[in-house]
C-alpha cells in the first residue's frame, strides 16, 4: 500500500530536479539531457549529463560524474558526446566516447567556453569564449585590485554577466583530435551562438557590429563567416534582434528567433524568421499568423526552441499560448501553421529525431515539475491536432518529490476588467481544498511586465503557499505575453493603470465566487511584480501584508542605475528629464506616505537589473514614516539568472509564508467550545 503523501514545505526545494537541454542522438535511439539540483551541503546548484533511450524501455543513466556538467552535444556519427564542465577551472569543453572511457578535455580557454556546436564532419567543435583583459576586481592581482574602472559607454554592464570592460565574446573552433584552437571572429564586439552550415564552410552567429552598439541593448544581427578565414557578412537588416541562427538542411536559408521592432521588441511578439543565406532581403516570419511570442529570444538557457524539419520544408518551434507553451509546425512554402504538441503545460525545449517522427522535450507546470518526455509527431499535423501523443516519461527525475508530497490543483479562470476586457488568471488551490469554504488569498504578480503566469520555476513557492492553506492567484493582466501583441503592449506607458485594475478584478472575482476571504488578502511579486506589489499597497488597504521582491520603486533612479535604461524610456516614455511628472507619477515611492500595509522587502545585492537601491528607497521611506517594514538583503546573486544559493530560495519562501501568517486577522468573538473547555480545565 503506497505511503500517504504529505504537504509540501519550502525545504522540498532540495528534492526538486530541473531537467533541461534535450539532445536526440543522430541515430534517433538516445536522448542526452541535463539534470540540475540544489545541493544542501555545499549550498550550490549542481548539474550532470544523463542519457536515456528514446523509446523509454530502460531507465535513464547518469553519463557524467562532474557536479557542473552541462550543454551535451552529439558528434555527427553519434560515437562521442561533447559537454561543458567546470572541473577545477573555468568551464571547458570535454569529449567522452559513448562506448566507455574517461572524458577528454579539448579546450583551455582562460575565461572558459560556452555554446558548443560540432562541425558536420565531426572533426571540429565551434564555441564562444571571452577574450581581452578580465578586469573584475575578484580576478585582479596585486595593485590592479585598486585600479579604477573607467566607463564611457551606455552598455557597460548586464545583469547575469557583470561589467564588460575590455572583454569581448568571440567564436572559436577546436580540432577535436589535436586540441588546436582557432579564433574565427575578432573585433570590438560580441559574437556568439555559432551554427555550422551543412557543408562545414560557414559559421553563422549573432552580433551587433553597428556604430552605436555600445550605446544600446538587445540589438543583434545574424552574420556568417567563412571558417577558413575571410570577412564576415551581415545577413539581416539591422532593425531588431536575432537569436540562435540555424541553417536549413540544404544550406540555402537561416532560421532564427527575433524581430525587426528596433528598441521596442520587448513588448511585441518575437517571431520565427527565415532569411536567405545571402541576405539582401527582408526576413520572412513563419509565425506571424499565430499572433503569439516565439520562445528563444533573448537567448534561451534551457535548450533548443526551434528546429528545421528533416526535409527542410518547415520549422518546428515553441511559442506561448494563454499561459502555456506549445510546439508548432510552420510550412516553408505554404505558410501554414499548426500545433504539433500542446496541453496544459509549458514545453521549454525539444529535440526532434532525425526522421522527424519522434521528439524529445522537457516540460513543466506548477503542479508537475520538469521531466524529459518523448512523443510521436505527425509532421503534417492539421490545425488543432496537437495534444498529447502517447508520451513517455524518460527521466523520472522528480519521482521522489511527486511520490512524497501532494500537489495542489491549478485551474484556469477568467474575469472582466472594469473596461470590459476579458482577463485570464490561474488559481492554485490547497491540496485539501473544499468548495464552499473561504480561504486566505495569496496574490502573486509575475515579472516583466512582458512575461506570463503560471511560473513553473516558482513551483515550490506556489505549492508551499497552497499547502499552507492559501489559494494562490496568478493573474495575466494586460502587458502579459501569450495573449497577442496588442494585449502585451497594453501596459506600455500605463504602468499601474489598467494593469492594476486587471489584477484587482481577479481578486474581486475570487471574493465574489466565495473562494477568497476578503479579510485575508495578501500580495507579492518579483521585479515588475515587486513594482505592482509596492504600487498596490500605496493604492489600497485591502491587503493585510505584502512581500515585495526586487521591485521597480522609483522610475527615475531605475533609469539612472539599472542596466537597461532604453527599456525604461520605451515603457514610461522618454527620459526623466523629458517627462519628469510621468516618471514620478509611475513610481511607487511617490505614494509611500499612504501605505498602511506591512511590507517585507527581499532583494539580492548583486542585482544589476533592478538594483538593490530600489528596495532601499521603499525601506527608508516607510521606516522614516513609522510604517511596519522589514528588509531582507541576500548576498550575491543577480536579477534574471538563478545564481543565488539554494538556501536563499528556501529562506525566501519560508519568510513569505511566515510574513503572511504573522499578519493574519485575529479571531473575533468567543473562542470555540473546545478552547473554552480547555480554559475551564486550566483554571
Amino acid at each position: 500500500m503506497p505511503a500517504k503523501k504529505r504537504k509540501l514545505t519550502p525545504e522540498d526545494f532540495y528534492l526538486l530536479r530541473n531537467v533541461v537541454d534535450p539532445q536526440v542522438s543522430p541515430d534517433g535511439r538516445l536522448a542526452a539531457y541535463v539534470v540540475a539540483w540544489p545541493d544542501r551541503e555545499t549550498d550550490e546548484t549542481r548539474s550532470s549529463v544523463y542519457v536515456a533511450p528514446l523509446d523509454g524501455r530502460s531507465p535513464a543513466r547518469r553519463f557524467t560524474q562532474g557536479n557542473k556538467d552541462h550543454s551535451p552535444r552529439w558528434s555527427p556519427d553519434g560515437r562521442h558526446l561533447a559537454f561543458v564542465s567546470e572541473r577545477g577551472e573555468k568551464n571547458q569543453l570535454f569529449v567522452a566516447p559513448m562506448d566507455g572511457g574517461e572524458p577528454r578535455q579539448v579546450t583551455r580557454q582562460t575565461h572558459g567556453v560556452s555554446q558548443p556546436a560540432w562541425s558536420p564532419d565531426g572533426k571540429r567543435i565551434a564555441y564562444a569564449a571571452r577574450t581581452g583583459d578580465w578586469t573584475d576586481p575578484k580576478e585582479r592581482k596585486g595593485a590592479q585590485k585598486n585600479a579604477p574602472r573607467v566607463i564611457r559607454d551606455l552598455r557597460y554592464k548586464l545583469d547575469g554577466v557583470g561589467f564588460f570592460d575590455a572583454r569581448r565574446l568571440h567564436i572559436f573552433a577546436v580540432d577535436v583530435a589535436s586540441g588546436e584552437e582557432q579564433q574565427v571572429t575578432a573585433g570590438d564586439w560580441h559574437d556568439d551562438q555559432p551554427a555550422w552550415s551543412p557543408d562545414g564552410k560557414l559559421i553563422a552567429f549573432v552580433s551587433d557590429r553597428e556604430r552605436q552598439r555600445h550605446q544600446r541593448q538587445w540589438r543583434t544581427d545574424v552574420w556568417v563567416t567563412p571558417v577558413a578565414g575571410g570577412r564576415a557578412r551581415k545577413v539581416t537588416r539591422g532593425r531588431g534582434s536575432a537569436s540562435h541562427p540555424a541553417f536549413s538542411p540544404d544550406g540555402r536559408r537561416i532560421a532564427f528567433a527575433g524581430h525587426e521592432h528596433g528598441d521596442e521588441g520587448v513588448a511585441k511578439n518575437i517571431h520565427l524568421m527565415v532569411v536567405p543565406v545571402e541576405g539582401g532581403s527582408a526576413p520572412r516570419s513563419l509565425s506571424a499568423a499565430t499572433d503569439r511570442p516565439v520562445a528563444g529570444w533573448p537567448a534561451f538557457m534551457s535548450g533548443r526552441t526551434f528546429a528545421w524539419t528533416a526535409a527542410g520544408d518547415g520549422v518546428l518551434f515553441l511559442a506561448g499560448d494563454r499561459g502555456t507553451q506549445a510546439l508548432y509546425r510552420a510550412g516553408l512554402s505554404n505558410g501554414a501553421v499548426s500545433k504539433a504538441l500542446d496541453g496544459e503545460r509549458q514545453i521549454e525545449a525539444f529535440s526532434p529525431a532525425p526522421d522527424g517522427r519522434r521528439v524529445a522535450f522537457t516540460a513543466a507546470w506548477p503542479s508537475a515539475p520538469w521531466e524529459l518526455y518523448s512523443a510521436r509527431l505527425n509532421p503534417a499535423a492539421a490545425p488543432g491536432a496537437g495534444g498529447r501523443r502517447r508520451e513517455v516519461n524518460l527521466s523520472h527525475a522528480n519521482d521522489e518529490l511527486m511520490q512524497a508530497v501532494e500537489m495542489g490543483p491549478l485551474r484556469r479562470l477568467t474575469c472582466e476588467a472594469p473596461d470590459g476586457l476579458e482577463i485570464e488568471a490561474f488559481a492554485l488551490y490547497p491540496p485539501d481544498y473544499r468548495k464552499g469554504r473561504r480561504y486566505p488569498l495569496a496574490l502573486n504578480v509575475h515579472g516583466g511586465p512582458h512575461s506570463f503566469h503560471p511560473g513553473s520555476r516558482s513551483l515550490v513557492e506556489f505549492q508551499s503557499l497552497a499547502a499552507a492553506g492559501y489559494v494562490v492567484l496568478l493573474p495575466n493582466p494586460r502587458g502579459s505575453t501569450t495573449y497577442g501583441e496588442e494585449f502585451s503592449e497594453g501596459v506600455v506607458k500605463d504602468w499601474g493603470g489598467k494593469d492594476f485594475e486587471d489584477i484587482m478584478a481577479g481578486v474581486n472575482a475570487l471574493v465574489q465566487r466565495g473562494v477568497a476571504d476578503p479579510a485575508r488578502l495578501y500580495i507579492g511579486g518579483y521585479s515588475y511584480g515587486g513594482f505592482m506589489s509596492s504600487w498596490a499597497v500605496g493604492r489600497t488597504d485591502r491587503f493585510r501584508a505584502a512581500v515585495v521582491g526586487a521591485p521597480v520603486s522609483n522610475q527615475v533612479s531605475m533609469f539612472g542605475t539599472g542596466d537597461i535604461p532604453l527599456f525604461d524610456m520605451h515603457e514610461i516614455g522618454g527620459t526623466p528629464q523629458d517627462n519628469p511628472e510621468e516618471y514620478q507619477a509611475r513610481s511607487p515611492v511617490t505614494y509611500m506616505a499612504d501605505v498602511r500595509t506591512p511590507v517585507l522587502l527581499v532583494h539580492h545585492e548583486g542585482d544589476l537589473r533592478c538594483p538593490i537601491g530600489q528596495s532601499e528607497e521603499i525601506f527608508q521611506a516607510l521606516r522614516m514614516a513609522g510604517k511596519e517594514v522589514e528588509f531582507v538583503r541576500y548576498p550575491g546573486g543577480f536579477h534574471t539568472y538563478n545564481t543565488h544559493a539554494p538556501s536563499q530560495v528556501v529562506d525566501r519562501v519560508r519568510r513569505t509564508i511566515a510574513w503572511y501568517a504573522g499578519h493574519a486577522p485575529k479571531a473575533k468573538g468567543r473562542p470555540p467550545a473546545r478552547r473554552r473547555a480547555k480554559a475551564r480545565a486550566g483554571r
